[in-house]
């Protein structure tokens, strides 16, 4: 009998900076069980999402196409089932497939109870026990005499603060969908076929919760605290979030706060990983997968006076994702010079398993940069919405009283300054960054002398002819790739196109 094809292992965490793991640099946050992963695998740091947006970046994953190609600009725009995606392909294949915790990609999940042909063969609300472990309700350790207590600086805090979980854990948890996909790796898969097991936990989206011990093991006042001030020169989404969102003048012990508790809840899930991967190993899967740990993109997290992200905001906080790969053949405990991007995510898995996919894809295969034959030049990303949506998005949508939903955070912003959303999009290269907004307050930054992305130097084109010449460059690769990933549709046959 043949050897099994590989199996793909596909690991995701909800907004999770590259700059908040151990793995690439971060001294304060705790994450031994991606640290010891990427050990004992191919790591890509300098990889980045192509939207700061969930659904638009997930999609981007299983399909390696750039977002603006197909339409998809926010939440609640999902893959049908007659689109192309990884999923439908490698079950087509052969595959089993399953998906655990939130979908955010795929429209036929919706019909919860039943599994759809051509999309997954299990996942996290299929009736039986995998349904019942769902919803289950978690106790959480009580809070020992030693435990930290919350910043005062946090009350009255426009933006909802962060917190320790002191009663329980509810609902579709981490907890639950890391239970499911161990009882499915033990129990439910079938063991003649290959797998693609894709697992979506949500931590560290925010709220900023955690519960003990992780609660307690980071003290805001000894964490290098990422930047608080604005851009100079910061562009309107930035100055409207920190007016609006954050009441204007955030104090620094709460920024710390909640960047404390995001590496609380970063090191929480990190370990859910670590039990995925323990249990691949327990099971003999470990050798035979590919197994790519990554995020859909970041979070400001203080950084900026800021919390959570903004679609248009395309600084490496939120564009700047880690990256982890292992796979039979790549070498394991090297680090990958180039930049690389979630549309290569497709190509690369399909040259690891010698399959070609039937569709058009964007990205293009991350194995030659792991050998170190080729090299990325350049990476890019997009959001916003187009100035029609501003009026119709959902935030104009009303409660049960009549009254309007979303009346701060978030959507406050977006009502009170639409500009904000605004279509952008980014090139980045090693050294620079270039934002063009439909609506002006571009942006440009040095980052070989700017790493943070603290001075906007984007004006000085005007007046400095390198500066000039290195915009006129960025601009004309940007017009380029708009030109490669214009919209496409499927062949048809009848027109011949």
């Amino acid at each position: 009998m043949a050897d099994k094809p590989l199996n793909l292992i596909f690991l995701t965490c909800d907004e999770l900076r590259g700059a908040a793991v151990g793995f690439l640099g971060n001294k304060d946050c705790k994450t031994p069980c991606l640290d010891a992963f990427a050990e004992d695998a191919t790591v890509f740091p300098n990889h980045f999402t192509v939207h700061g947006k969930c659904v638009p970046s997930r999609i981007a994953m299983v399909t390696g196409r750039y977002t603006h190609t197909d339409g998809f600009r926010t939440i609640n725009q999902h893959l049908t089932e007659d689109q192309p995606n990884m999923m439908r392909f490698l079950r087509a294949n052969g595959y089993e497939t399953s998906i655990f915790g939130i979908n955010h990609m795929y429209e036929t999940l919706f019909d919860n109870h039943n599994a759809h042909e051509g999309y997954a063969d299990y996942h996290s609300f299929i009736d039986g026990p995998l349904h019942d472990m769902a919803q289950l309700d978690r106790a959480v350790p009580k809070p020992g005499p030693d435990a930290r207590q919350p910043s005062p600086e946090l009350e009255g805090y426009p933006f909802r603060a962060p917190y320790r979980i002191e009663d329980k854990i509810g609902g579709f948890s981490d907890d639950n969908r890391t239970e499911q996909v161990l009882y499915y790796l033990r129990e439910l898969r079938d063991k003649d076929k290959p797998m693609y097991l894709h697992v979506n936990l949500s931590k560290p989206h925010p709220g900023y919760e955690a519960p003990e011990p992780f609660y307690s093991m980071y003290n805001p006042a000894d964490i290098e605290a990422w930047p608080h001030e604005l851009p100079k020169n910061a562009p309107l989404n930035l100055r409207k979030m920190l007016e609006i969102r954050a009441g204007g003048n955030p104090h620094e012990m709460a920024l710390r706060e909640f960047q404390a508790v995001y590496y609380a809840m970063i090191t929480k899930v990190e370990g859910m990983i670590g039990q995925i991967i323990d249990e691949l190993k327990a099971q003999g899967e470990y050798e035979n997968s590919i197994i790519i740990f990554t995020a859909d993109h970041g979070d400001f997290a203080g950084q900026y006076g800021l919390h959570e992200k903004w679609d248009t905001y395309m600084g490496d906080c939120i564009m700047h994702v880690p990256f982890i790969l292992r796979a039979p053949g790549l070498e394991k405990g090297t680090r990958v010079e180039s930049m690389s991007e979630h549309t290569d995510i497709v190509p690369t898995v399909m040259d690891l398993l010698g399959l070609q996919t039937d569709w058009g894809v964007h990205g293009e295969s991350m194995v030659p940069l792991a050998k170190g034959e080729k090299k990325k030049q350049a990476v890019f990303g997009n959001g916003g919405h187009e100035e029609e949506m501003w009026g119709r998005f959902n935030f104009a949508k009303k409660d049960k009283d009549g009254k309007p939903r979303n009346k701060d955070g978030k959507q406050l912003t977006y009502i009170q300054c639409p500009e904000t959303m605004s279509r952008t999009k980014m090139i980045r290269t090693d050294d620079w960054k270039l934002v063009i907004r439909l609506t002006g307050g571009n942006e440009l930054y040095n980052l070989k002398d700017d790493p943070w992305e603290l001075n906007n130097i984007y004006d000085q084109h005007e007046t400095d002819l390198e500066i000039k010449a290195v915009v006129a460059d960025l601009q004309l690769q940007l017009v380029e790739w708009c030109l490669r990933t214009d919209t496409d549709r499927p062949f048809q046959e009848k027109v011949g196109a």
